[in-house]
């Protein structure tokens, strides 16, 4: 038998070729691996907003429990105490309905503090608002929310209000009533929903200066600074508080609360009531893309003030009943406004 002969030579080294086949099949699994990654990511993200939804819609809730009134905002301007029509709206007990801290600003975001573990944050916002009885933000200076002494609490960026998806919810000197001066605020994703009020350039259709008072005529007017809104919030919600029991619609066919995404509202200060509300008036996840920070704040500021989302497809929204779903932006415009009133009497589902 013939002996087998040895290998003595060196194994060739890879050529060019196989080298480069071999970068292109990892660029190939690369390409197909990353979407998936992406999504991955995308839908934990999601998960941790709802998870936030469900979390302030159950401090809703509990506060409504124990306060028999949905969480209350109290507009910054005295004006705002009137119905759509200008008649000016008075409470059974108080004939003056001034505010009992004045016109603090105070977003219904501060009284669901204590019911998400924040304690401290709300003692010492409230005492600070019934020391100054009115709202400022100055760099050097301010009163209620906006006050030197708070400025901690309020510059602070809580994750309970913060979606993940959303890059541009971090504290900023750029929203409105807090930009004077460069006074930082944090902001909220999670606005509460004041139902499906138009919004239009004259923010103000009447006047309690106008004698005998100029009415809104038809359709849907913009009330969204008056107290005639018909959702489950409202700026002006200290003075005529909403209850549960006024959503004769159902409880799980009502939005509650719902996203926002911060750089396409500038109105976004997550404890100020002109900052904690968006309107189902305007068509979900309306975006303008390009459109600068200056056009944003004074040109299309009606269309800012929807809900919106960067979660591809919709946007997530607590109910009245404390149940988060995910909205299409398909869904018709009948059954997103229909879903976003308290008491309208309209037959409208998620799935409509």
């Amino acid at each position: 038998m013939l002996p087998v002969p040895r290998r003595t030579g060196r194994r060739a080294a890879f050529t060019l070729v196989e080298l480069l086949v071999v970068i292109a099949i990892i660029g190939v699994l690369v390409a197909l691996l990353l979407p998936a990654v992406q999504a991955a990511r995308e839908a934990a993200r999601r998960m941790s907003c709802s998870n936030n939804l469900k979390n302030i819609g159950l401090a809703c809730l509990n506060y409504e429990n124990r306060k028999k009134t949905l969480p209350q905002s109290t507009s910054q301007w005295g004006f705002e105490y009137r119905t759509v029509d200008c008649e000016v709206s008075r409470t059974p007990t108080d004939v003056s309905f001034d505010p009992p801290n004045g016109y603090n600003g105070k977003g219904w975001i501060v009284d669901i503090l204590p019911e998400l573990e924040l304690n401290n944050a709300y003692d010492r916002l409230i005492a600070q608002i019934k020391e100054d009885k009115s709202f400022g933000a100055r760099a050097t200076r301010g009163s209620g929310l906006g006050a030197i002494e708070v400025r901690d609490i309020v510059s602070t960026q809580y994750p309970i209000l913060t979606c993940p998806t959303d890059d541009s919810a971090v504290p900023s000197d750029k929203i409105w009533y807090w930009d004077s001066g460069g006074v930082f605020t944090g902001v909220t994703n999670y606005k509460g929903c004041v139902g499906d009020t138009l919004l239009s350039t004259d923010s103000t259709p009447c006047s309690r200066s106008v004698d005998p008072p100029q009415t809104i005529q038809t359709g849907s007017p913009d009330v969204h600074n008056t107290m005639s809104n018909n959702g489950l919030f409202q700026r002006t919600s200290s003075a005529e508080p909403i209850r549960l029991r006024m959503v004769t619609d159902g409880t799980s066919n009502t939005f509650m609360v719902g996203e926002n995404v911060v750089s396409q509202d500038f109105h976004s200060a997550q404890f100020f009531s002109d900052g904690d509300w968006a309107t189902a008036g305007v068509p979900i996840n309306v975006f303008l893309r390009g459109a600068t920070e200056d056009d944003l704040k004074r040109q299309y500021w009606q269309q800012g003030r929807g809900f919106k989302s960067q979660h591809p497809g919709g946007a997530q929204f607590v109910m009245a009943d404390g149940s988060v779903h995910f909205v299409q932006d398909s869904i018709s415009t009948l059954a997103y406004r229909g879903l976003a009133t308290r008491d309208r009497g309209e037959t409208v589902g998620l799935n409509d």
